[in-house]
């Protein structure tokens, strides 16, 4: 399968509050067949996660109101949402970060900035396209 013949049914939350890392992250999913929702927040994040199954969800880890760390703690509280893949993108490398990423089974932890031709390889990956 092609990166253009992802299929639509792949929906994907992307919680990132930096707008310009938003429009080109879900600039580059959406060329590659996915479909985007963008949450702006932590909590507009957690708002999402019952509304649809989701494929993937990216999570920043330094959002407004509520972290990419609380964000995770609430998908994996959910049924829904506890086995979603989840993608770490944040700027944050740090040891404590990655053991925190491993505690709750983060599939994916790419460090900004990132090559988005890579971002786009996880994503795949990820959602096994």
């Amino acid at each position: 399968m092609t990166a253009s013949q992802a299929p639509l049914d792949k929906e994907i939350l992307l919680a990132e509050d930096e707008d310009h890392i938003s429009k080109l992250v879900s600039f580059k999913l959406v060329r590659e067949g996915f479909k985007v929702t963008i949450a702006r927040n932590g909590q507009e994040a957690i708002d999402q996660l019952p509304v649809k199954p989701w494929s993937l969800i990216i999570l920043d880890v330094m959002m407004p109101i509520c972290d990419g760390w609380q964000v995770l703690k609430s998908l994996r509280a959910l049924s829904a949402t506890s086995k979603t893949p989840v993608l770490m993108l944040t700027a944050k490398g740090i040891q404590k970060d990655l053991a925190n990423a491993a505690q709750y089974h983060v599939e994916q932890y790419l460090k900004k900035p990132f090559d988005p031709t890579e971002l786009a390889d996880v994503v795949k990956r990820l959602t096994r396209v």
